[in-house]
């Protein structure tokens, strides 16, 4: 519920400063510069007198809470959707006169759920003058002014709620007001551990199973993005009422970000319990505008609209809807119709603005989000969310400011106070800059191997803006965390999301480092493929569909270096040959809610091999065609169908390529038998499997656990000879655990250096990622003083792990020995980032190739250094020595145009010389 600016009402400390009631809170917090919380009654004889009211008036009115018809059961049918029946009932009792403020508290829910605002308005005047200490009425009073375009009336009637609190504080004392109250206090922007502990925490001291207060908590965590909370709050909600479909929606909620099953489950059972639950209906839109399936979304925002066809969410949405699929006559039309109950909602500009800005709309998001805050400059979720969308389209200036706004204004949003957090942190990086680039990351990490980074991302500027033919805006922003939370909260605006790698949003990349991951993974590949998105994002203004994008960057990928990117394996061939493999019409919604991780990375390689396919039968151009096509607000359908084939031609066209390619995989023509899913003997008992594989010799899962089971037992010899036979059926295992690997770890038990190396080279053939291969590749040839091939696997060790002290200490090395002194100086420059044990020898090596390339200044500079650390390092005095200018040169007259001071002052090694 959003409420406009007009005014501002006192606070919460003001108002409870008159509000004699009992108030036991456990921390007694007390805000400075304001009045305390009272923490007892103000007087006995007050408590007294309510309670003598109250039964004179029952005697004198009859009991309040009496009535006609059954009141659960008119919140039965309001609960499951049944909304006429329930309306119907409602008027029905409220007409009777019924002395029951329930009754047109559920007759004017319900007609705000259905829309009918205009019938809303007359039965909440009659209600509220029965019961105008209400302050549950007075809210729903707010929303139907609002909702009827009467928006100054709505602020009036939450206006009275502080005062009556003042004149009759001993009204507001019982259990069920305190809920209605903090939602009140919430919307003042009062501060939520307050309103948590005074109000809600309150009531369920009276009545631990009071499910309102339950649900009131948990809807306040996950107002401020505190989903761990909410999840907490709302489980013991459920415990309390299964049945209720607002629980489920909000548990849907709350574990949408890292419990994707149990979000769905939630979802689905609140809607077993209410078909028409808008809330949860409206979730469900944004999954499927998520997956880019437009077309279900519409039909769920059918199914809305039959509920209440006014709601301003409903037409936001399909604004969104129609700006993504370029009908801006419909878009416009629709947020018209979203603004016709209250024209300055800030609501539907901010729905639309998220929306966009979920599928990378960031500049036309930016504009929705400042046309929101005009509408209401206090409208919080607007501001946080079009500061989150400057600091993505690299305008950190103006985003950080508002940053800040919002940060003074809810000290309590959770994703707000995480970028507050990760500000500091960035300020702390280095900046590094090429051409068309602004890098930042960590100091340490720029120095070790920030240059490498500037190289690459560099050459795929030169690469890949010539092959698709676009004019990038520049400087582009890359910005490369040292910690996985710091990345996920400036990439999402809060911790998770960790299986990324890296993200772009256009001319912003936000990319773990190496020492961010759990995993090996190969950084030069995520920055070109993360560079690709920013090629093809800005070549179609950001309208491609999330498969293309995914799936041109996944092609680079392979394109660039054969090792990179994904292919083809047993377990993809297999997904490929069953009912995992998604139509190219469907592949954006493999990325939303996919099975498993593997389900996820497999959609990253389908799209990949889509646009392998479309390159091979339509050529290079073809793409580039239907990328311009996409750039002007054509759909993916109609630019496929102008420049390939109809999206279900396509489909079919697709299907049969990749599964030929599928059938590719292994050494012959017998794929379908060595790739065939059989029931595998336990144990590695030789004989049981001799007799297994005597009718499937070829088997690779058979030859595969046999291997495994083999190496496992240490029964070397029968390992060899079987692993043998699974290199044989499938040669081209590029896993770091595959035949590969085995092999070597196979021939070191058996101290057959020979055969390890050759099997761990040829993993480095195959494989980006294969980090341990490489580190005994380079001990195998350090010692053997193959000083090209050490050169080599460092190389490639690099672009995994540049952190580790021995790939620097090697390469430097190598280097050394081959006499490439530029490279001995860039690894050892980084050796010395990592706390080597021998500094003073780092400085002297890096001093000697300075020397070799004519840099004596530097050369001298790291001589020092090297007797700072070591003062009677001989060697480095001698070097220093032989750097020293001779005596004509010393001598030698200054040239004419250099002032005394300048001809006077001496160098500082000269003096220490």
């Amino acid at each position: 519920m959003m409420f406009g600016s007009t005014y501002r009402f006192p606070t919460l400390p003001r108002i409870l400063s008159g509000w004699n009631i009992s108030m036991e809170c456990s921390t007694g917090l007390t805000p400075s510069g304001q009045t305390t919380i009272r923490q007892r009654f103000c007087s006995v004889v007050r408590s007294v007198s309510f309670l003598l009211v109250t039964t004179i008036s029952i005697i004198l009115l009859g009991s309040p809470f009496v009535a006609g018809a059954d009141t659960d059961e008119a919140k039965k049918l309001l609960r499951s959707g049944e909304y006429q029946a329930c309306i119907a009932m409602a008027k029905q009792e409220v007409a009777r006169g019924v002395w029951n403020e329930l009754w047109p508290r559920i007759l004017l829910e319900a007609y705000l759920t259905t829309g009918n605002y205009k019938e809303a308005l007359p039965e909440y005047e009659a209600a509220i003058q029965k019961f105008s200490t209400s302050v549950r009425l007075r809210l729903l009073g707010a929303q139907i002014y609002q909702m009827n375009n009467q928006a100054d009336k709505g602020m009036s009637e939450l206006a009275i709620i502080p005062e009556l609190m003042q004149k009759m504080p001993w009204r507001f004392n019982g259990k069920d007001e305190l809920v209605p109250l903090g939602e009140f206090f919430v919307l003042q922007g009062e501060d939520p551990k307050q309103v948590l502990e005074i109000c809600y925490d309150r009531a369920l001291k009276v009545d631990p199973k009071m499910v309102e207060a339950h649900i009131a908590s948990g809807r306040l965590a996950l107002d401020k993005y505190d989903y761990q909370v909410a999840a907490q709050s709302l489980t013991k909600a459920l415990k309390l009422d299964e049945l209720d479909p607002e629980i489920h929606m909000l548990l849907a909620r709350a574990w949408s970000g890292t419990e994707p099953e149990k979000a769905t489950t939630h979802l689905k059972r609140a809607l077993e319990l209410n078909p028409k639950h808008i809330p949860s209906l409206l979730i469900q839109v944004e999954n499927r505008m998520s997956a880019e399936d437009y077309a279900t979304a519409e039909e769920i925002l059918k199914k809305i609209e039959a509920v209440n066809p006014s709601l301003p969410k409903l037409w936001a949405l399909r604004a969104a809807i129609a700006h993504l699929e370029a009908r801006h006559k419909d878009e416009g039309d629709f947020r018209r119709k979203g603004l016709e109950p209250w024209a300055l909602n800030p609501e539907v500009d901010f729905v639309i603005g998220k929306q966009l800005s979920e599928h990378y709309r960031f500049d036309d998001a930016v504009t929705y989000q400042m046309r929101s805050v005009e509408m209401d400059k206090n409208y919080i979720p607007a501001k946080a969310q079009l500061a989150q969308d400057l600091l993505r389209l690299g305008q950190t200036e103006l985003g950080w400011k508002l940053v800040d706004q919002v940060r003074q204004k809810d000290p309590y949003d959770v994703s707000i106070f995480n970028l507050k957090q990760l500000e500091s942190q960035l300020a702390k990086f280095a900046t590094l800059e090429a051409p068309g680039f602004v890098v930042r990351m960590d100091a340490r990490e720029s120095k070790i191997y920030g240059q490498e980074v500037l190289e690459l991302l560099s050459e795929a500027r030169a690469t890949l803006t010539k092959k698709y033919e676009v004019e990038l805006e520049e400087p582009i922003f890359v910005e490369i965390f040292p910690k996985q939370k710091d990345f996920a909260i400036r990439t999402f605006g809060m911790p998770g999301g960790s299986g990324f790698l890296g993200v772009c949003f256009g001319r912003l990349i936000t990319a773990n480092s190496p020492a961010a991951l759990r995993v090996d993974s190969n950084w030069k590949s995520v920055l070109w493929h993360e560079y690709c998105h920013v090629v093809t994002l800005q070549k179609t203004k950001n309208k491609m569909p999330r498969w293309l994008s995914e799936g041109i960057s996944v092609y680079e990928e392979r394109q660039k270096d054969p090792r990179w990117g994904q292919s083809m394996d047993p377990t993809y061939r297999k997904m490929i040959l069953s009912d995992d493999l998604a139509p190219v019409s469907k592949l954006s919604g493999s990325f939303l809610q996919p099975k498993t991780p593997m389900h996820l990375q497999f959609a990253y390689f389908e799209s990949s091999m889509v646009v392998e396919f479309w390159v091979k039968q339509y050529g290079m151009s073809s793409l580039r065609r239907v990328l311009n096509d996409l750039s002007v607000g054509m759909s993916i359908n109609q630019a496929l169908a102008r420049d390939t084939a109809a999206i279900e031609a396509l489909d079919q066209e697709f299907a049969k390529y990749i599964q030929s390619e599928a059938r590719k995989l292994g050494s012959t023509n017998d794929s379908d038998e060595v790739f065939a899913e059989e029931e595998l003997p336990e144990g590695s008992d030789i004989e049981k499997w001799k007799e297994w594989f005597e009718d499937k010799p070829r088997n690779y899962w058979g030859l595969l656990k046999v291997s495994q089971s083999l190496i496992e037992a240490k029964q070397w010899d029968a390992a060899l000879a079987w692993t043998q036979k699974l290199r044989d059926v499938y040669p081209d295992d590029d896993d770091t655990n595959g035949v590969y690997g085995m092999l070597g770890a196979i021939y070191r038990a058996q101290e057959n250096e020979p055969g390890e190396r050759e099997a761990l080279v040829e993993l480095t053939k195959r494989s980006p990622e294969c980090k341990t291969a490489l580190i005994r590749l380079i001990e195998l040839d350090s010692r053997k003083e193959a000083w090209d091939s050490v050169s080599t696997w460092c190389q490639k060790l690099v672009e995994i792990d540049p952190l580790r002290p021995l790939v620097q200490e090697s390469r430097a090395t190598a280097s050394e020995k081959l006499r490439d002194a530029k490279g001995s100086v860039a690894a050892l420059t980084a050796l010395l980032e990592m706390d080597p044990i021998d500094p003073a020898g780092v400085h002297f090596r890096i001093a000697k190739g300075m020397q070799e390339l004519g840099d004596t200044s530097k050369a001298k500079r790291h001589a020092l250094q090297a007797l700072e650390e070591s003062p009677r390092y001989r060697a480095a005095l001698e070097l220093l020595v032989r750097l020293q200018p001779t005596t004509q040169e010393v001598e030698a007259p200054p040239s004419p145009d250099r002032s005394d001071e300048n001809r006077s002052s001496k160098p500082d090694t000269e003096s220490k010389r």
